[in-house]
């Protein structure tokens, strides 16, 4: 035992050195005495610098452990020894008397060790466990209401009969077991090194059948199983599966049932049900035919057939009975009806299901019409944004020469008058149908995850902004889209044939968080900001005002908060509270002075504004931001990039954080340093608002150097000509 400590605690790893902190972290709150044996496999990560100054942490070198995987091409240099190897070359390494197995990318909330420990030392326990959760979330954002429970342990007990059920309720895993290391000596129990994927399996089986009655379960203790949410640059162990891994699980499992022999009814049970449940969810995608033949005689061997099915939707009790029966086709059949039933909405489900029907079997085979051109801004909340002043340029530069389509939800007078142009709204039928057979797309956000578009078609993006907070890949945690969003945005982006850029930061962020090839990224500023230039920018700013009754002789100040992504009331519904007091600003500047208010437009409804009435004027259902911009003095925003644009003008900008630590540490993140780098000075309070705005003369020439550098970061692309340059560069070439 190294310096009296009580527990070894055996890591396996290889990569994902973010989610290794977060579970060393973990571990560090617990409380007990531990050593912390990191195995590392080949071709690691580097290991963070504050776990390699861990003093609990031992780090091995899986790698320079005797003996080694059996044959197969995992010999070479550069495949991963897998989790098995590692778990055993830090059991031959462990000194404590009880072992704990947790996976890197894994973490335990508070107190969960503890109660584990307590129940061995205290109890006599040989083998204890607790309950376990599944998260897309790290531990700092982790609500149970949001994670999966995986275990439905509600109290302590013999890890035996229904309670043994309800630990196993999905899958055998080692995971969050403390287990006197004296039993694995005594009964020579290791993991199956050749195996890279489901060793857990048999080794916690002789792990169980040595301890019998001597195996606890506790339940206030909870470890938590982290969900990798970037498939593609840091897939789990579980996500790299390929098309035999219905085969490898069977293999597992005949392993773990010659250890049983028939010995221990429970266990057996166990094991036919997570079979069940691992074939629930990888049909029929990595299932092979010899694999499904193994599977129909294993599901005839079943003593308990029906019990195992209890509970399951009708349609996969019948995908089950198929498998069964050797009957594949069938099976199929049913299991196609499962995910329609699943999936529809209603009784004959939705109307985009139906007509995506009619684009399989008619839309997409009639011909490609490559002078159509279909637009959308803000999934057609608006006639804006940059595909606007692209669309303006074409009609003025190609006129009839194209059809253009815009995708618009509602009216628009402004698009009214800008020429021959088709209207349809955002998922209806004329949609689909031109989603299918135009030869152009011009789009500032993603298009739908289930449309594909055609060969022959080209797709210009051109984003709406350039990114303060973190985007794609470089997030985290996703807190407001679906936690495969990473995957989908990597292959949504890999339709895009040109992604425009303002500026090389931006090209940079883009090229990495969306996985994007940098040779195709226009870096000719944005097409939006062109109005910002024009010689009439004056007449525009007055023509706005008048549009929204502003009175003449007015200081504007334009408020644009951005909306929170930690304020989700559920999926694609945000809540918005505003911070800005008003009353005050009436009560100091309402003589001279009015506000312009300008909110996301996830929370543009959201807001009340009655009791400002000649002070408060909402543009937040304006179309054109860049107009609102011309029409202010003064722009007050938080995390919202509309400051990047708005810098172009060279007003001053004010930035009101009043949740500036929260904001930039614990949820997205920032790209930039705000108290360094922004053009203006960063505000924590409604006083030091009004403040600022009582002396802007002396703040502005306080920022003034620091306004000219950020300038020429991000705004020095922007002439006023980016549309010309990008529709000759896009158009021309064809």
């Amino acid at each position: 035992m190294r310096d009296g400590r009580e527990v070894s605690i055996v890591i396996p790893y290889r990569k994902g050195s973010r989610y290794l902190e977060d579970c060393i972290r973990s571990i560090d709150r617990q409380g007990v005495s531990c050593e912390i044996l990191l195995a590392c496999d080949r071709d690691h990560d580097e290991i963070p610098r504050p776990v390699q100054e861990n003093p609990h942490v031992v780090i091995l070198k899986a790698e320079d452990a005797p003996g080694g995987p059996a044959g197969g091409d995992r010999s070479g240099q550069h495949c991963p020894l897998g989790p098995a190897f590692c778990r055993n070359a830090a059991l031959d390494s462990a000194s404590c008397d009880y072992v704990y197995f947790i996976d890197s990318d894994d973490y335990l909330l508070d107190h969960a060790l503890a109660p584990l420990l307590k129940q061995a030392q205290e109890g006599g326990a040989a083998v204890v466990t607790g309950n376990q959760y599944s998260s897309w979330f790290s531990s700092y954002h982790f609500d149970p209401d949001q994670a999966v429970r995986e275990t439905e342990i509600s109290e302590d007990g013999i890890l035996q009969g229904e309670l043994l059920r309800k630990r196993f309720k999905n899958r055998l895993t080692a995971q969050h077991f403390l287990i006197r290391r004296s039993l694995l000596e005594e009964n020579r129990i290791r993991f199956d090194a050749g195996r890279l994927h489901y060793s857990d399996m048999e080794f916690i089986v002789r792990v169980l059948l040595c301890a019998g009655a001597d195996s606890r379960a506790v339940r206030d203790s909870y470890y938590v199983s982290r969900n990798h949410n970037d498939r593609i640059h840091l897939p789990s162990l579980s996500q790299t599966e390929d098309q035999n891994c219905g085969d490898v699980y069977l293999d597992a499992c005949r392993a773990a049932e010659e250890c049983l022999q028939g010995r221990d009814r429970e266990l057996q049970k166990v094991l036919d049900h997570c079979l069940v449940r691992f074939v629930l969810s990888h049909y029929p995608g990595l299932l092979s035919p010899s694999a499904l033949a193994s599977l129909s005689l294993r599901f005839r061997c079943m003593a308990d057939w029906k019990g195992l099915l209890e509970g399951l939707p009708f349609w996969q009790k019948k995908t089950l009975g198929a498998i069964r029966s050797g009957h594949d086709r069938m099976a199929r059949l049913c299991y196609k009806c499962y995910v329609v039933g699943k999936k529809k909405k209603g009784i004959l489900g939705n109307r985009i299901q139906w007509y995506r029907v009619l684009e399989h079997v008619l839309f997409r085979r009639l011909p490609l019409r490559r002078d159509w051109i279909i637009l959308e801004s803000f999934f057609g909340r608006s006639y804006s944004d940059s595909p606007r002043y692209l669309y303006e340029y074409l009609q003025r530069t190609y006129g009839s020469q194209y059809r253009y389509i815009w995708v618009l939800n509602g009216h628009s007078e402004e698009l009214d008058k800008s020429g021959k142009h088709t209207v349809c709204r955002l998922e209806s039928l004329r949609y689909v149908y031109y989603m299918s057979r135009c030869g152009y797309r011009i789009f500032n956000v993603r298009q739908p995850s289930w449309n594909k578009k055609r060969p022959g078609v080209v797709f210009l993006e051109t984003w709406h902004g350039t990114p303060l907070k973190k985007l794609g890949f470089d997030m985290e945690d996703v807190f407001s889209a679906d936690p495969e969003f990473k995957t989908v945005f990597y292959k949504q982006a890999k339709e895009w044939d040109y992604l425009v850029s303002a500026n090389a930061f931006s090209t940079e962020v883009f090229a990495r968080a969306f996985g994007y090839d940098r040779e195709r990224i226009l870096e000719y500023g944005y097409p939006r900001n062109d109005i910002l230039y024009r010689e009439d920018k004056e007449s525009i700013a007055a023509g706005v005002k008048r549009e929204l009754g502003i009175p003449e002789g007015k200081r504007v100040i334009l408020y644009a908060p951005t909306w929170r992504d930690d304020q989700v009331i559920s999926t694609g519904q945000y809540g918005f509270e505003l911070a800005l007091d008003l009353g005050r600003l009436r009560e100091e500047f309402g003589k001279d002075t009015v506000v312009l208010l300008r909110t996301h437009y996830y929370v543009a409804r959201q807001i009340n504004l009655e009791a400002y009435q000649g002070f408060v004027y909402n543009g937040s259902s304006y179309e054109d931001v860049s107009r609102l911009y011309l029409a202010s003095d003064v722009l007050i925003t938080d995390y919202s990039s509309v400051f990047f644009d708005y810098a172009n003008l060279r007003r001053p900008i004010l930035f009101f954080a009043y949740d500036y630590k929260s904001y930039a540490d614990e949820l997205r993140g920032l790209y930039i340093d705000m108290e360094d780098e922004l053009p203006g000075p960063v505000l924590a309070t409604n006083e030091e608002v009004v403040e600022t705005l009582q002396h802007l003369e002396e703040i502005a020439e306080k920022y003034r150097c620091r306004y000219e550098r950020f300038y020429n970061r991000f705004c020095s692309v922007d002439d006023g000509t980016a549309s010309g340059r990008i529709i000759e560069k896009v158009f021309r070439k064809r």
